[in-house]
């Protein structure tokens, strides 16, 4: 089960539900060779690791480990009792052509030795081949997913989407793929993009894939291993990576930070403050023993990379993660290339934008830019006005609402009908806004901070003022207003019988009972709960974007507040 949490466009925060304990998402799998340690799993569980993945196929070409793992399970093998991810050699078949295994035979194997999360042996298309091979392959690897699925078992199943350097073969491929029993859907065959730096390819394809992939399951990027990736990775709507990146680069005396790599050969300090660094000297670290030097090495790494990875959860609570992407493009210009790819997707990013952020944003984007224009032709632009450093021109009654307040903003405490009614048209549009304050209109302050509380209209509490957003909430007289004045499909959420009923107790919206939404709503946004008959029976937030329904969403639709 992959539960979603929080959300910032793309990027989520979730929880993946497995046999041997959940994983907090964005996360990192580090691969662990059971033949060759660097790190002892105990280790790298210090480092910050809540999850491994290490490799079915070496464990099935091996005899020992075969049957040490057929007897006891590849926990025992490897020593870890959390969640265990097991690849099946297709990256082996990149590196080394053929492999001999059968790709339903590796499926059985997996599932025998109680991974809790078994991988579908797929084809790895080179990101050089044309689209005739692409598609060939394509083929293969679907018919390879449609043969692993009644294999699984009580394993979750990792179906790869594929399709080489094609777009279209991507998006495809993620439309099949969304259509079977699996659990997880890993972006295969992109290791030769992030090693050759080709970020910017790499962002367009993980984006076609994204466009069909159902959003109720995680998504993993094959491969992503370095923490000037994360980020940016997580941005695409990537929940998981994996990569042995943290041993191999310690191997070769190189250290991994969150801007870059240095070789520890060449560094008279070490710039970072981690556990393997912060009590001794670049000299000393260069001074122990070749072993001893590669482990702490491969600690630093990993704790870099677990820290890295708690800035991009944290930058997603508050919104922030396209200026993080922003702060290491600073370090990495291969990311800044893979942002600028994304700004002809503008318009179908835009939908994933939400109405607002718990922080004011700083770092100016196509679709975020597009979201505001568009809501900014609901409202009046005739009056005064200040210049956004984003935005351009706004009404200085929107001042005080988010996302339109600029940086250093000191919040208006004046309210005045007209102000309130800009914020409404903002929000609900024109139409709605004249209903919702037609009639005797009484603004309820704060006697302490002067700042607006409630707006009742004729006596009838309408709307309420969320102080830290400068934005209303909806009140259940407010929803009928807006229900009677505008027509479907503006603001509703419309729900099926059976979800109706609890709804009209209060009780919140889940995806699988939406019938129909408001295009253009967006998650965070104000929202009317109706029957297929227009019927209004409740009010809330809306907790998804449209778009999410549409691919199949599961989970919280609707945060009801009142019922009507």
């Amino acid at each position: 089960m992959f539960e979603i949490r929080q959300r910032d466009g793309l990027a989520r925060i979730g929880r993946l539900t497995t046999p041997h304990g959940a994983l907090e998402t964005p996360t990192l799998l580090p691969v662990v060779n059971p033949r060759k340690l660097t790190l002892a799993p105990a280790e790298i569980r210090d480092c910050g690791a809540t999850g491994l993945i290490t490799n079915s196929y070496i464990i099935s070409r091996h005899a020992e480990l075969r049957e040490r793992a057929l007897a006891d399970g590849v926990h025992a093998l490897v020593g870890w009792d959390g969640p265990l991810m097991t690849d099946s050699g297709t990256f082996q078949s990149h590196v080394y052509g053929d492999i001999e295994v059968e790709p339903q035979a590796i499926v059985e194997f997996q599932r025998d030795i109680g991974s809790d999360i078994g991988t579908v042996l797929d084809v790895f298309t080179e990101p050089e081949f044309d689209a005739d091979r692409a598609e060939a392959e394509l083929a293969e690897t679907q018919a390879r997913i449609t043969a692993a699925v009644p294999l699984k078992g009580e394993m979750l199943l990792a179906a790869t989407v594929q399709g080489g350097s094609h777009p279209a073969l991507r998006e495809r491929a993620a439309a099949q793929v969304s259509t079977v029993d699996a659990d997880m859907h890993p972006i295969g065959g992109v290791v030769p993009l992030m090693e050759q730096y080709r970020y910017a390819e790499l962002a367009t394809l993980v984006l076609a894939a994204k466009r069909a992939l159902v959003p109720a399951r995680p998504v993993h990027l094959f491969g992503c291993g370095h923490p000037s990736l994360f980020a940016l990775a997580a941005l695409l709507g990537c929940d998981l990576f994996d990569s042995a990146s943290y041993a191999k680069f310690a191997a070769d005396g190189r250290m991994m930070f969150n801007w870059g790599t240095r070789r520890l050969a060449e560094m008279e300090e070490l710039p970072c403050g981690c556990a393997a660094c912060s009590t001794t000297s670049a000299d000393e670290f260069k001074a122990l023993p070749a072993e001893e030097r590669e482990r702490q090495l491969a600690r630093h790494n990993l704790l870099v990379s677990f820290a890295e990875l708690r800035r991009v959860r944290e930058a997603i609570r508050e919104g922030l993660l396209w200026e993080l992407v922003v702060a290491r493009a600073a370090g990495r210009p291969e990311v800044g290339d893979a942002l600028a790819a994304l700004e002809p997707h503008g318009d179908w990013l835009e939908q994933w934008e939400p109405a607002f952020r718990p922080r004011q944003p700083t770092a100016i984007r196509e679709p975020l830019l597009r979201f505001v224009r568009g809501r900014l032709t609901r409202t009046a632009t005739d009056g005064p006005a200040f210049e956004h450093p984003l935005f351009g021109a706004v009404p200085e009654t929107l001042a005080d609402t988010a996302p339109l307040r600029p940086p250093g903003n000191v919040r208006q405490r004046s309210w005045t009908p007209e102000r309130v009614h800009a914020i409404a048209a903002f929000q609900f549009g024109g139409a709605a806004a004249d209903a919702l304050l037609g009639g005797k209109v009484e603004l309820v302050t704060s006697r302490n901070t002067g700042r607006l509380r409630n707006v009742l209209v004729d006596g009838e509490h309408r709307l309420s003022l969320s102080a830290r957003y400068g934005r209303f909430t909806l009140r259940a007289a407010g929803a009928c207003v807006i229900h009677a004045a505008c027509a479907a499909p503006q603001q509703r959420v419309v729900v099926h019988a059976d979800s109706a009923e609890f709804n009209r107790q209060g009780r919140n919206t889940f995806c699988k009972f939406v019938l129909e939404c408001d295009p253009d709503l967006r998650c965070q946004d104000e929202c009317l709960v109706v029957t297929e008959s227009d019927e209004l029976v409740a009010v809330g937030k809306l907790k998804v974007a449209p778009a999410e329904i549409i691919l199949g969403q599961q989970g919280l639709a609707v945060k009801v507040r009142e019922a009507v």
